[in-house]
């Protein structure tokens, strides 16, 4: 196997293991291993909606911008 090949594996499974899934009503919320400034796991929600699948952080990112001036 080759070294891309392989760092790629592995960076597949990391984040598997890594990121937790949990359901909220109709949504799903998204933990990721990924830090915000904060030091704080970015979260996204995902729902299915009339056939398309809807993706959000709520607004977060905008709004943790719009206050850090």
């Amino acid at each position: 196997m080759s070294t891309a090949n392989d760092l790629i594996i592995r960076y597949y499974d990391w984040l598997k293991a890594k990121t937790n899934w949990r359901e909220i009503n109709d949504w799903v919320e998204i933990t990721t291993p990924y830090l915000d400034r904060h030091n704080d796991c970015i979260q996204i929600y995902l729902k299915r909606q009339d056939g398309e699948w809807v993706l959000t952080d709520d607004g977060y990112t905008l709004s943790d911008l719009a206050q850090s001036g």
